[in-house]
């Protein structure tokens, strides 16, 4: 069954503004970069090959950097609108044939193969699976049927939206927690709590 992976990303120099009180442009720009790469890396390994990876954004370096990793560099259309991006993205992995789609954040610094391979190892294929973020609140990751890429409520409280979304379609839906898919970068006391998790 056909994976593909879907990574929204604003831009590598442009991102994550709320931290350029403490990071440098470059920083931001390096940071964004790594976080990137981590998450392609952790896909590719758990499928051997980056080649159904898309990563929509509205800039040039995003989409010059996923070109040069192997991936599908798709220009977002309605700037500023992330779940419109990630119907843009579904859509165009449904031309490609996709069966399934593994929505990632591109802000989870700890992903790993093995968190991915967990997930998609013990998922339903015909269900929904929503990764909660650390707030317990929120989502960074959808693993999904093709078929149920509908609506996306990435946001405030999208934990609750998305599960009523699917729902309400039909699918099995099933909340999945794991501390390193969990765990993204908002603000400046989480990534002084990522540094900390670096030098521990």
């Amino acid at each position: 069954m056909s994976l593909w992976l879907i990574i929204p990303i604003r831009g590598l120099a442009s991102g994550k503004s709320r931290l350029a009180d403490i990071l440098s442009p470059l920083e931001r720009k390096q940071f964004n970069t790594a976080c990137l790469d981590r998450a392609l890396d952790a896909f590719s390994q758990t499928q051997g090959t980056p080649a159904r990876s898309i990563v929509v954004s509205p800039e040039d370096d995003a989409l010059a950097h996923a070109g040069a990793r192997g991936a599908v560099a798709l220009r977002e259309h309605s700037v500023g609108n992330l779940n419109g991006a990630l119907l843009q993205a579904s859509d165009l992995a449904r031309q490609k044939g996709a069966a399934r789609l593994l929505i990632l954040a591109a802000d989870l610094p700890l992903i790993s193969a093995q968190a991915l391979t967990a997930l998609i190892n013990s998922s339903d294929p015909a269900g929904v699976q929503i990764i909660v973020d650390k707030t317990g609140s929120g989502t960074n990751a959808l693993l999904l049927p093709v078929s149920a890429a509908q609506q996306f409520y990435f946001g405030e409280n999208s934990l609750s939206k998305h599960r009523a979304v699917f729902t309400e379609l039909g699918y099995r839906t099933t909340i999945w927690r794991d501390d390193s898919l969990a765990f993204d970068i908002d603000t400046p006391e989480d990534l002084g709590c990522w540094l900390e998790l670096k030098l521990s």
